[in-house]
């Protein structure tokens, strides 16, 4: 098994991973940035657009 098989293993267990468990995933994060979006202070809206952007992949 080479560099590349293992590369490959490892994206298609992310898959697997995502497909399995991104709607549980998603939801704390929802939860989490509702629970301290007001300790962000002025940077409240930008860390949750970062993080809104980083959740589509989880779709």
């Amino acid at each position: 098994m080479g560099l590349g098989d293992a590369l490959n293993n490892l994206g298609n267990k992310a898959q697997q991973l995502k497909d399995e468990h991104g709607d549980q995933i998603n939801e704390k994060i929802d939860n989490l940035q509702e629970q301290h979006s007001d300790k962000l202070g002025k940077h409240a809206d930008k860390v949750n657009n970062a993080v809104d952007k980083g959740q589509e992949h989880l779709k």
